[in-house]
């Protein structure tokens, strides 16, 4: 066993090697030698290495490989490997029908293996590691970080001010009744699905003639969630309920289609702004 000391010695050493040589990909990702990849983070908690590790795990449900990853003092490191293609973001107008048919297929096999495989009534809701959550959705939270062991609960933070007058008879008729259930699984959850963490291996031209399916990265906000919250997440920036993207996300989460709609009511009339 390798102290965790002399790892965060040599991922250091790593990273500013791979920056040196031009192969810093973003601020704290790292390409590295022999189809690896490097990240950093300033959170003590390895949340993405714990997220790489569970789904990782499920067959069918396609991730870089975890091989190790350490935390310090001021931060942690992650090493996977390096899924060789195209972004989706990066190529997303030469993407067909079809291909997007397709994409919208792969998605909502590998996020129904993921969900089904791992779904449970009485887990705890907190992020891969175990830490409290903190997501971009719900920055309010980070007020008082904390674990959620209803789904209510923690629905209660995600709609937000349901009692405001200018909630009370409009968004709250329609939301009140999802929060207040508590027979909403709790699974595992990326928690970040969008076009840029998307990726097809060997590029769009080999994805469209093989077989393989989209590799799913960017584990950073996984965590055990209630079961609405990848679709969720995954539309929580549309502005615009025509948009492309939202209307692949209902065909992917078919079973939170009443979550959906619920989201999309709270975020255009509560006026309450996330980001």
């Amino acid at each position: 066993m390798v102290p965790a000391r002399l790892k965060v010695a040599l991922y250091r050493q790593l990273a500013q090697a791979s920056a040196r040589f031009g192969h810093q990909l973003y601020t704290d990702v790292f390409r590295l030698p022999f189809n690896l990849l490097l990240k950093s983070s300033i959170d003590s908690a390895p949340n993405e290495g714990c997220g790489l590790q569970i789904a990782g795990s499920i067959p069918g449900v396609h991730v870089p490989f975890l091989i190790d990853y350490v935390t310090a003092n001021l931060g942690s490191y992650t090493l996977m490997t390096w899924i060789d293609g195209d972004c989706c973001a990066d190529i997303w107008d030469q993407l067909t029908p079809a291909d997007k048919a397709r994409i919208v297929m792969e998605l909502r096999t590998q996020f129904g293996l993921l969900h089904k495989q791992t779904a449970a009534r009485n887990r705890t809701i907190c992020a891969s590691s175990g830490a409290p959550v903190s997501d971009p959705r719900v920055p309010w939270v980070a007020e008082s970080p904390r674990l959620f062991f209803q789904p209510s609960d923690f629905l209660k933070e995600v709609w937000l001010g349901l009692d405001f007058p200018r909630q009370r008879d409009t968004v709250k008729p329609v939301v009140q009744p999802l929060v207040d259930r508590n027979d909403v699984p709790i699974v595992f959850c990326h928690g970040d699905l969008l076009p840029k963490n998307i990726i097809l291996p060997g590029g769009l031209a080999s994805w469209r003639s093989g077989t393989t399916p989209v590799y799913l990265i960017d584990w950073e906000y996984s965590g055990w969630m209630p079961l609405p919250w990848d679709a969720l997440k995954a539309t929580w920036l549309i502005c615009d309920w025509d948009e492309e993207w939202y209307a692949m996300m209902r065909e992917v989460f078919p079973e939170s289609s009443a979550e959906l709609e619920a989201d999309w009511l709270w975020r255009s009339q509560s006026g309450i702004p996330i980001v």
